[in-house]
């Protein structure tokens, strides 16, 4: 490909240059021709053929029509002719003429940098347009995916406590009406959490709290949050540790987010009977946490926006799921905030996908591999 450019600059070079060439040669044939119209003033012609190359060919080429154009008047046309005389009349009508074709050159040129920083300019305003359009797009929908995303558990508790309040329900649909409500109202405090942390983040006002953390007691904190709904839609969660890579620097809370963030997100696109798995091990003095589910997968298109704010991969699935499209990126922000990276992979529809943290480790363990399914032991403890 580099070859192919140099050798595209390289014809277009010698383009250039030999249109400069052939407009001197032109003139020098043309003044020659109209020798008894043009004497005794041959520069006009070539001051013509100057000025073309300008036109067309750059500072370069005119400068070389001007050189040629000097000796050519000087040696066909300025007495004695058929030879170059180094003469002071011969030396001042040359200096002046070469004088000349380089003003017009250097006029050329200011004309075409003048052209280009307009150019430039349009394109640049073009794109400020474009990209201040997008972002006035992008806040109002924004704003109305927050409004609707808000108004959905809201509608949700407000339907059932007007029911509650009339009497509608006793018993069993009491207790399931209470239900749903803590559910929606957790769901909704879940959405401004996050919105919260956005607003840190862009402001800079995030802290983490950072202290000597277990991984293992976080992962489990995080799965036992997310049990029930994965139980609701009977995924299977499972879950292998090397306790040695268990020790972190970092914000429990936070860490317990990124977690909790990434298997929400599992369940959430990971169809019934699914399965999760869950891994954490010693990989070059960091500690790895994969999220690994059989849901429907990423396109890989999407793959390099995922951790974007407000990014939702188009289609039915993902409307349907609803959400802010925030909590992957403030997955990323905490990770990075800990000193670690967080990345997606998937091969594409109904592949499942993969996340991957990386998180520097405490060097003082040793290694102790626990295999077991997390659903099992929180069924034991019940």
């Amino acid at each position: 490909m580099l070859e192919r450019v140099s050798l595209r600059d390289t014809d277009n070079a010698m383009a250039r240059y030999g249109f400069a060439v052939l407009s001197v040669l032109t003139a020098l044939l043309v003044t020659q021709l109209l020798w008894t119209w043009v004497e005794p003033h041959p520069t006009s012609l070539f001051l013509a053929a100057v000025t073309v190359s300008a036109w067309y060919g750059g500072l370069g080429p005119s400068f070389l029509a001007t050189i040629m154009a000097a000796l050519a008047v000087d040696y066909f046309f300025i007495a004695p002719v058929y030879q170059l005389e180094l003469s002071l009349d011969n030396t001042v009508r040359t200096s002046v003429f070469v004088l000349v074709a380089l003003l017009i050159s250097w006029v050329d040129a200011a004309r075409k940098r003048a052209i280009k920083e307009r150019d430039e300019m349009l394109v640049r305003e073009q794109e400020a347009r474009r990209t201040a359009e997008a972002a006035s797009r992008t806040k109002d929908e924004f704003l109305a995916m927050v409004t609707h995303e808000l108004r959905t558990p809201l509608s949700v508790i407000t339907g059932w406590a007007g029911i509650l309040l009339d009497g509608g329900v006793e018993g069993e649909a009491s207790r399931v009406a209470l239900e749903t409500i803590k559910r929606n109202a957790e769901l909704q405090r879940h959405l401004i959490d996050d919105l919260l942390d956005i607003s840190r983040i862009t402001s800079g006002k995030l802290r983490v709290d950072a202290k000597e953390t277990d991984l293992v007691f976080v992962l489990e904190e995080a799965i036992s949050v997310v049990a029930l709904s994965a139980q609701a839609k009977g995924i299977r969660l499972h879950a292998e540790y090397d306790w040695a890579a268990g020790t972190v620097v970092g914000d429990e809370q936070r860490l317990q987010q990124v977690f909790w963030n990434l298997l929400s997100n599992a369940i959430k696109f990971t169809p019934d009977g699914g399965r999760i798995d869950v891994r954490l091990e010693d990989v070059d003095s960091f500690a790895r946490i994969t999220v690994r589910d059989t849901g429907r997968g990423i396109d890989p298109e999407f793959l390099p926006f995922v951790f974007d704010r407000f990014s939702q991969e188009n289609g039915a699935a993902s409307k349907r799921m609803g959400g802010l499209g925030l909590g992957l990126s403030i997955v990323r922000h905490l990770v990075e905030m800990h000193g670690g990276t967080v990345k997606a992979e998937s091969r594409g529809e109904g592949a499942g996908a993969t996340f991957t943290v990386l998180l520097p480790l405490r060097a003082d363990k040793e290694p102790v591999v626990q295999e077991r399914a997390i659903e099992d032991r929180l069924l034991a403890k019940g």
